[in-house]
């Protein structure tokens, strides 16, 4: 996972590719770390990368323009705008159907 904590370069990537997955975090985040984990295990899967991970810390104004409620968050953008999110990390599995069925 590609790691970015300034708005410019999220900003930069959110324009220039069409799909963009974000995966919102904080650092003391123990659930946090659980999703880091399942996401990890999808991208071995996938044998791609599958997203950015950004602490949330950095963008609390985006995240209200967002309508990013908490930690852990995954959010598809679709040209620069949120199209869906995931905040419940159950399973590996159910973040693999997340991400396979908004491809």
């Amino acid at each position: 996972m590609d790691s970015v904590n300034d708005y410019k370069s999220l900003k930069y990537r959110l324009q220039s590719e069409k799909q963009v997955w974000v995966y919102f975090y904080a650092p003391l985040c123990g659930t946090c770390e659980l999703a880091r984990y399942f996401l990890n295990i999808v991208e071995k899967a996938e044998q791609a990368e599958v997203a950015i991970e950004a602490d949330l810390n950095y963008f609390k104004k985006e995240a209200e323009v967002w309508g990013i409620e908490s930690v852990p968050c995954l959010v598809r953008f679709e040209d620069g705008k949120p199209e869906s999110k995931l905040y419940a990390f159950e399973s590996v599995s159910n973040v693999y159907d997340f991400i396979k069925n908004r491809n």
